[in-house]
Order: C-alpha cells, then sequence, then structure tokens
C-alpha cells in the first residue's frame, strides 16, 4: 500500500505513516504507528518520504514486514 511517512522513532523502533486501506488487515485509510520487523530499515526512512510497504499483525502488533521507497 502507498504510504507518507509522518515521524520516525528510532529509540521505539516504530514508524508513524498516513497509508492509504489495508486490506489484508480489514483497515481503512488512516494515520498510525507501526512497528518494523527490521531496524535498520528506520534509517532509510525519514519524515515526508513516500513509500509502498506491507504491513501484517505479528503476535499482536501491525508491524511494517516490507517497504521501499516510492517511485
Amino acid at each position: 500500500v502507498d504510504g507518507q511517512v509522518k515521524k520516525v522513532d528510532k529509540a521505539a523502533g516504530k514508524v508513524t505513516l498516513s497509508h492509504g486501506p489495508l486490506t489484508n488487515l480489514n483497515m481503512p485509510a488512516m494515520t498510525m504507528v507501526f512497528k518494523v520487523s527490521n531496524a535498520t530499515w528506520l534509517d532509510q526512512m525519514k519524515t515526508g518520504d513516500k513509500i509502498r510497504f506491507m504491513a501484517d499483525n505479528i503476535n499482536g502488533a501491525i508491524t511494517v514486514v516490507h517497504f521501499e521507497a516510492a517511485k
């Protein structure tokens, strides 16, 4: 899904994203905080970046499991 980085919190290992609907999670478009499955990804994200990502429910936490810079 397409998203935009609103905030990166490296200390907590989380990123705030504004995103389109996440159909696999039955979630409408919104802005929310996600965990990331790979903390090094946070070094590649900055506020305002447009990305494409996949998220899944990992042990009860909505987690970014894949991301790439939007083209």
